[in-house]
This record gives C-alpha cells, sequence and structure tokens, in this order.
C-alpha cells in the first residue's frame, strides 16, 4: 500500500488511535482480516468501514454496535473485492468524475459540501479514501451488471398483460409503500448467522437508526442506491412470504427478519393507500405555453415545436418545476389531486397511459398549447411502464445475486478474524 507524503501522518495517527482504542498494537491494525483471491482485507480496513457505517447510519459508536456488525462489514468488503476483480478481469471501471459525483450527493443528503463532507469524515476518524472506495466499488458493480446482464433481460408484453390483468382482479388490494434491506443466504448453514445479522439491524432500527442508511450500507438489493425504498407497489404484487408479514405491520413499523427463497428480508411499512381500480385518482402537472384563442395554425405549429423541445429535457415533476421557473410561464404548476374520471374526456387517455414523470406530447388546451405531467396515481390507473420497470429490476436483481454467488463459489477467501 502507498501513501502521498501528505496523507501519511493522519493515516499513522488513525492506526495508532484505532490500535489505542482497541487495546491493541499498531501492527495488528495491517494484519489481515480475510484474504480474498490473494487480496489482503486488513483490520484497519475492515475498522475504517465499521465507522463509516456506524456514522452513515447514525449508530452509537460504541465497541459493542462495532461489534455487532463488524461480521457484515466484513461479508461487504469481500463482495466489494470480489465484484472489482471481477470488473478489472472485464477492464470495467468507474470515472473519477463519477465518483466525485456520487460524492457529493452523499454530501448532499447530509446537507454539507463535498470537502466540508470529506473534513467530517476525517474528524470522526475516516480516511475519505475509504467512502471513495465503496462508491467506485459500486458504481463499477452497476457498469458490470450492465454491461453483462442487462442485455440478456427483456419482459414481454403478454408478461406485463398477465400482471395487468392480476391487478384487475385484485380490485380493492391494498397499495403500500415501503422500504426493504435484503441480506443473501448462499445456502442452509449460513442461514442461522445472517437471520442474526438481521435481527442486529432490527435492534439498531428499533433504537432509532436511520432505515435508508443502514440500507445503503449492508443490503444487497438493487434498491439499495435509493436507501431500500420500492415506491408504490400493490400488496399482492410482493412474494408471499414477504406479503403475508407485510398484512400484517402499521404504517410505519419494521417487519422482523423475514426469511425467503434465497435471502432474508428486513421491512418498513412508510404507508398504506387503498388501491381501487375502479376510479383511480392523479397527481398532475401542467406546463401552459399561452396562445390567443384566434391563434393561427403556423402559430400553433410554431407553439407546439418550442413545447415539445422543453419536453425533451424534462424527465421528472421535479425537472418540470424547473423549467416553470426559468421560463416563468403563467397559469403552470401543480393541478392538485383528482379522480381520472374527472379529467376531459380528450385528456383522460393520454394520462391513463402516461408513465409517471414523464411529459405528454403537445397538447392544445385552453388558453395555450400545453405539456401535462402524472406526478402520482393512486389506485386502478394501472401503468404497464411500471409493471415493465418492476419486472426488469427483479430480473437484473436475480441474476445479479446469481453472478455475485458464483464469484464467491470460485474464489478463494480466508478468513483470519
Amino acid at each position: 500500500m502507498f501513501f502521498r507524503p501528505n496523507a501519511l501522518l493522519p493515516c499513522l495517527a488513525l492506526i495508532l488511535a484505532l490500535a489505542s482504542a482497541s487495546g491493541g498494537k499498531a501492527q495488528d491494525t495491517l494484519r489481515a482480516a480475510a484474504v480474498v483471491n490473494d487480496e489482503v482485507i486488513s483490520m484497519l480496513d475492515l475498522a475504517m468501514r465499521t465507522r463509516l457505517a456506524v456514522l452513515s447510519a447514525g449508530l452509537e459508536n460504541s465497541p459493542e454496535v462495532r461489534n455487532r456488525i463488524s461480521g457484515q462489514v466484513l461479508r461487504s468488503l469481500i463482495d466489494e473485492r470480489l465484484q472489482m476483480q471481477e470488473a478489472t478481469r472485464l477492464e470495467i471501471a468507474a470515472e473519477d468524475g463519477a465518483i466525485d459525483a456520487a460524492i457529493g450527493r452523499i454530501a448532499n443528503r447530509n446537507k454539507m459540501a463535498p470537502d466540508d463532507f470529506l473534513r467530517f469524515l476525517e474528524r470522526n476518524g475516516i480516511l475519505p479514501a475509504v467512502l471513495r472506495d465503496q462508491v467506485r466499488a459500486s458504481l463499477t458493480w452497476n457498469q458490470v451488471i450492465g454491461k453483462r446482464i442487462r442485455p440478456q433481460v427483456n419482459v414481454r408484453d403478454d408478461e406485463i398483460d398477465d400482471i395487468a390483468r392480476r391487478v384487475e382482479a385484485d380490485g380493492d388490494s391494498a397499495e403500500i409503500r415501503m422500504s426493504e434491506i435484503f441480506l443473501p443466504v448462499d445456502g442452509a448453514p449460513r442461514e442461522p448467522e445472517v437471520v442474526a445479522v438481521a435481527d442486529r439491524l432490527l435492534q439498531q432500527l428499533q433504537a432509532g437508526a436511520d432505515f435508508g442508511a443502514l440500507a445503503r450500507q449492508f443490503s444487497q438489493s438493487a434498491t439499495a442506491s435509493v436507501g431500500g425504498d420500492l415506491d408504490w407497489v400493490r400488496e399482492s404484487q410482493l412474494a408471499e412470504d414477504v406479503a403475508a408479514t407485510v398484512r400484517q405491520l402499521r404504517p410505519g413499523q419494521f417487519s422482523r427478519p423475514i426469511k425467503t427463497f434465497g435471502g432474508v428480508y428486513l421491512v418498513w411499512l412508510r404507508d398504506r393507500r387503498n388501491g381501487s381500480v375502479g376510479d383511480p385518482t392523479v397527481s398532475l402537472k401542467r406546463l401552459l405555453f399561452p396562445l390567443p384563442d384566434d391563434a393561427t395554425a403556423r402559430q400553433q405549429r410554431q407553439m407546439a415545436d418550442n413545447a415539445r423541445r422543453v419536453a425533451s429535457q424534462i424527465d421528472s415533476c421535479g425537472t418540470a418545476n424547473q423549467a416553470i421557473q426559468q421560463l416563468n410561464l403563467p397559469n403552470s404548476g401543480d393541478l392538485g389531486r383528482m379522480p381520472l374520471s374527472q379529467v376531459p374526456p380528450e385528456l383522460r387517455a393520454v394520462l391513463a397511459q402516461l408513465p409517471i414523470g414523464q411529459p405528454s406530447g403537445p397538447l392544445r388546451l385552453s388558453g395555450g398549447v400545453g405539456i401535462m405531467l402524472v406526478c402520482d396515481r393512486a389506485g386502478g390507473g394501472i401503468d404497464r411502464e411500471k409493471i415493465r420497470a418492476n419486472l426488469t429490476r427483479e430480473r437484473i436483481e436475480l441474476r445479479a445475486r446469481r453472478y455475485l454467488r458464483d464469484l464467491r463459489r470460485s474464489a478463494n477467501v480466508d478468513l483470519r478474524t
């Protein structure tokens, strides 16, 4: 391992501090915690990442808490080494600019500038390179998945039709908003160990730890990068073993560890609402480009072209708000929530099929040319694109787990702790 001269003294100070805190010698922090295909994970690596996990999740920074989570942190480090080794084999690497941007987003979540956030880590005994390595591994593995797995996943229209028919048959089944932490189990002998880890994470949640932060640090689900958030889903579309537990939860409650084929889940039920198919409600946003009622056909075409150019830059209701502010469009903004049946018939068919957060094409509305967005859809609106996205995500995630499982099984991993 090589250090820049200006990084050497802080690193040595941290090694000595860690050794003092654990009652050991400085050289103990450099001994191997694990060896992954001849690549060493040192006790210093483990201690730093454990401190980062404690700080990120808002846990009590005590020896007891660090000991509780260090086993799962080590497993995460081992997986990252395997992922990075596979990426090296495939000649895939994350760009420094992408890593900087990701760290900037993390700093923003903590309401800090990036430089201030990195200094904050140092004050808490964490080398900034530790966070950078974690981010690099996450971004690089995502690129591996994008190259090796995403092209193999295809969702057919008839599969979406099947799910849409089941949703219609469910009628008024509830929709829930939930977040998840998923811990994989590779073989029955490891299940008790993984359940014990989930129990420890649940204890931290019940003590006030942030669910999203724990999910980002420990979850092996594709939702980890967004804090485990699954957004709104129909209860009937969940795996039965998860759904059976969720039905017994009240909004705000955490589940006990849920054992499933392939792993263990912790679930946070955030909210529940009626999922009526009969008359869905939609939350709408409008961008209105003013035109007089007597505008010529040429003026209408020009304004429609202008609206189309603006729409091409919009990918969410948030960016729609920015466009409204930048262009100073009068009579634009939120239209509130309303039953789809109360939307004018000429718009109803467009909005019923419009994916959430995506702009419509230019529409001739009273007062000008409009762009419409559906910011939320509750109840019976069957969003085929959301069904497609969910199926795609589930299949990519399943294949990614198998990919990592195969890497584990073919690796030479020597645990030294």
